[in-house]
C-alpha cells in the first residue's frame, strides 16, 4: 500500500488531519467547553505539521510523525476503558478518525520510499519564497515558544 503513498498523499492527508481537528476545536467550543484548549492544542499542531510539509520542512516531516503517533495513542488509550459498551458519539468519532489517519499519516512519513524519494526532489527544486517562509515559520515557532514559557513564568510567580 505505501509504495503508491507518496508527497502529495502525505500533504493532503496532514490537511485532512487538520480540518478534522479544526472541525473538532469548533464543535467543542459550542457544546464542550471544557475540552476546548486541549483540543485547541491538537489543532494548532496538526496545522504547524501541515505547513511545516508544505514548506517542506525536515524537522516538522519528523515532528510530523512524533505528533500522529502521540496523537493515535492518546486517541485509543481512552478506549481501553470502555470495555463492550462503546457508545458512539461524536468525541469517539473524532478519536477514532484521528486514530486512523493519524497512524496512517505516520506510516507514509516514515517507511513510504516513494515519499522519501518525491520529498527529495521537491526539496532539490524548492522555490526561494518556500525557503524565506521556512525561515519565518522556525522564526514563529521560537517565538511563540518564548512567550509560552515567559507566560508559565509569570503564572508560576504569581502563585
Amino acid at each position: 500500500m505505501l509504495e503508491r503513498c507518496g508527497y502529495r498523499t502525505a500533504l493532503y492527508l496532514s490537511v485532512l488531519i487538520t480540518v478534522v481537528h479544526c472541525s473538532f476545536f469548533l464543535y467543542a467550543q459550542s457544546y464542550l467547553p471544557h475540552l476546548g484548549n486541549g483540543v485547541a492544542i491538537y489543532a494548532l499542531m496538526a496545522a504547524m505539521v501541515s505547513a511545516g510539509l508544505w514548506l517542506l520542512s525536515k524537522i516538522a516531516r519528523y515532528m510530523g510523525v512524533i505528533f500522529y503517533l502521540f496523537s493515535a495513542g492518546a486517541a485509543a488509550f481512552p478506549l481501553f476503558g470502555f470495555g463492550k459498551s462503546i457508545v458512539m458519539n461524536v468525541g469517539f468519532l473524532w478519536g477514532a478518525t484521528m486514530a486512523i489517519l493519524s497512524l496512517v499519516a505516520a506510516s507514509i512519513l516514515v517507511f513510504s520510499k516513494p515519499f522519501a524519494r518525491e520529498f527529495a526532489a521537491e526539496l532539490e527544486k524548492r522555490p526561494t519564497y518556500k525557503k524565506h517562509l521556512l525561515n519565518v515559520f522556525a522564526v514563529l515557532i521560537v517565538f511563540g515558544a518564548a512567550v509560552a514559557t515567559f507566560n508559565d513564568i509569570v503564572n508560576l510567580a504569581s502563585n
